[in-house]
């Protein structure tokens, strides 16, 4: 009877461990979860590419992959605003902007714009001609997939 008495309290305390990560596992959010303030500003008029859905959202890429990404400028704004981050400072990824008649505007790797690699690219761009901007993301240094977030957004 004794050694179904201590089996029995050790079955308990298993059981209230469990529920108390699965409590926990119910009530904290994941990290990735809710909404951002970044978006993609797109023209109705414009073709967005599939990435591109309006909301600021995770990517993915390989070592010598390129992915694409666009936004509109309306005439008249005053700054475009383009991030880009990928969180792990070992890989590298490069961003080429194209402005919209179609030259190259700017060309940067992760140390050109503050000189520390950080991860990210940001940068601004005043008075921006109206028009579809096009972003060019290459994976220059990747090990398997890493993932980054994009925006770029006109006021």
């Amino acid at each position: 009877m004794k050694v179904f008495e201590k089996f029995s309290c050790g079955m308990m305390t298993y059981n209230r461990i469990f529920a108390l990560v699965l409590a926990l596992v119910l009530i904290v959010p994941p990290v990735f979860a809710g909404s951002s303030e970044c978006g993609i500003n797109t023209a109705p008029q414009e073709g967005t590419l599939e990435n591109d859905a309006g909301i600021c959202a995770f990517y993915f890429i390989q070592q010598g992959e390129t992915n694409y990404h666009s936004a509109y400028v309306p005439s008249g704004s005053s700054t475009l605003f383009v991030n880009l981050d990928w969180f792990i400072p070992q890989q590298s990824l490069t961003l080429k902007i194209i402005s919209p008649s179609g030259s190259t505007y700017a060309y940067y790797h992760d140390i050109d714009l503050d000189g520390y690699k950080n991860a990210q690219i940001r940068t601004s761009i005043s008075s921006p001609t109206g028009g579809t901007w096009r972003f060019q993301v290459y994976g220059e240094e990747v090990r398997d997939t890493q993932d980054y977030s994009f925006e770029a957004a006109a006021e």
